[in-house]
């Protein structure tokens, strides 16, 4: 398996990939018309779509959104979000989604950025584990909802040694 920047030839597999990830979780009860957004995110630049892939296949993805007018949770120039994290279902549990957290904290430090923050919801349990072992920690004063029923829960993860 690796990590690169996503063709775009590979524009529908992802964006019906992150669908059939979030639908099997329950992720889009709430929010349905999220389905569409998910489909389409990062793929304007300065965004950075990052798939797993093994040979042609497709196991997962993550969106680097560098701080610009599309971030919700990044606050200034010193950080970037985390956004649309997801590994096929028939691919979780085999480490894809660690890769992919690993490759975004590298493309973060690599900016010389100060903090990688992201959104995620208290039903995604799983998700949450996974970023709290990558040294993620939670920053409640960030939560948010962006539609009524779907609270968000904001997470970050400091690069640099000083304090921020």
């Amino acid at each position: 398996m690796m990590i690169r920047t996503a063709l775009s030839t590979e524009h529908d597999v992802i964006g019906e990939l992150r669908v059939r990830s979030y639908l099997g979780q329950g992720l889009l009860d709430a929010g349905p018309s999220y389905a569409e957004t998910l489909r389409e995110l990062g793929w304007d630049a300065p965004d950075e779509v990052m798939a797993a892939v093994d040979g042609d296949t497709v196991l997962g993805t993550v969106v680097y959104v560098p701080w610009g007018p599309r971030c919700e949770v990044a606050r200034g120039p010193r950080e970037a979000e985390i956004r649309a994290f997801a590994v096929a279902p028939e691919a979780q549990r085999r480490g894809v989604g660690s890769t992919l957290v690993k490759a975004v904290i590298e493309r973060a430090e690599r900016d010389g950025l100060d903090r990688l923050v992201l959104s995620t919801q208290q039903i995604m349990s799983g998700a949450r584990r996974l970023y709290e072992a990558h040294g993620f920690t939670r920053l409640p004063e960030r939560d948010w909802s962006p539609v009524p029923g779907v609270d968000l829960l904001v997470y970050s993860r400091n690069l640099r040694d000083r304090a921020i």
